[in-house]
């Protein structure tokens, strides 16, 4: 009879290698659970980004309110400085460019537009509810945040608006953690696959030289897989099961000050192609109906 038979005796990296699905589905899913779950990438009102716990049966997302503020102009000769108090809810053409990509090489999925804030704006500009339209007179707005909070650019900040549906379901801001997304979504534009390696945390130098090794040779915004021919302590694997994964990223590094990246991922949610692949004349109108600014390709 082998060892463990008969008397409730289990593998242990039976009940290891479980562990680990179970942790690297909820990654996948950026923690999105059976009626409820981790929310992250949105800034929270206090500028950080939130984790929040969904219970089940949760109310709807609000309807989005739009603070009516414009930035106090600036003194005489003085510089425009930069601040999140401020809010453009009706942005000029020089609050809020915009960048066209047309390729006939596109499909629809790949096509997208940018939004960007220039450096010099005096407050955020609130882009949910503007409008883009096309040359057949076709619109879609920008929608909120996965909280059903009014999306804003601070100053230097880009929006990548594709013309497909979001991976995640929602739209969503990059972060340093960002990397691990697609390691099982593809993203177009892709996103970058830089995010810090988990052997750099200071609870990594606890573990043995042996998990300190396999820690290093791991590549960064990657989930080790771990099974016997990893051959680490159930220690380690326990620590790559906790941090080695969005989740486990973002609870680590979100209260670093550059956590946040400068970049919004937008969805229009579209299963077909709304930008012509050569030319093209593109509108954006706020909210109020006026025009913003337009461009051709």
């Amino acid at each position: 009879m082998a060892e463990g038979e008969g008397n409730g005796g289990t593998d242990p990296w039976i009940w290891l290698f479980v562990v680990v699905l179970i942790a690297a589905f909820f990654s996948a899913r950026g923690g999105a659970g059976v009626g409820g779950g981790v929310k992250f990438g949105s800034p929270s009102q206090s500028g950080t980004v939130e984790e929040e716990i969904r219970n089940a049966g949760s109310a709807p997302a609000p309807t989005p309110t739009f603070p009516e503020s414009r930035p106090t102009p600036a003194a005489p000769g003085a510089s425009p400085t930069p601040t999140t108090s401020n809010v453009i809810v009706t942005p000029s053409k020089d609050e809020l460019t915009l960048q066209a990509f047309g390729s006939a090489r596109l499909e629809y999925a790949d096509e997208f537009v940018q939004f960007s804030a220039p450096v010099q704006n005096r407050g955020r500009v609130v882009i949910t509810g503007i409008t883009l339209q096309n040359s057949r007179n076709e619109s879609v707005k920008i929608g909120t945040d996965e909280s059903g909070n009014p999306i804003s650019l601070l100053p230097g900040e880009r929006a990548i608006i594709s013309t497909g549906q979001s991976p995640r379901g929602f739209n969503f801001k990059l972060n340093k953690c960002s990397g691990y997304l697609a390691q099982v979504k593809t993203y177009s534009p892709s996103i970058s696959n830089f995010c810090p390696h988990v052997a750099s945390l200071q609870q990594a130098r606890q573990q043995s030289e042996k998990c300190q090794l396999f820690l290093e040779r791991q590549n960064t915004c990657r989930t080790p897989l771990i099974n016997a021919e990893s051959d680490i302590d159930f220690s380690c694997s326990a620590f790559v099961t906790e941090h080695a994964h969005y989740a486990g990223c973002v609870k680590d590094f979100k209260n670093d000050l550059d956590f946040d990246a400068k970049e919004w991922r937008i969805f229009l949610g579209r299963t077909s192609e709304f930008w012509s692949n050569r030319h093209e004349d593109i509108k954006v109108i706020d909210r109020f109906g006026k025009l913003v600014t337009e461009t051709s390709y």
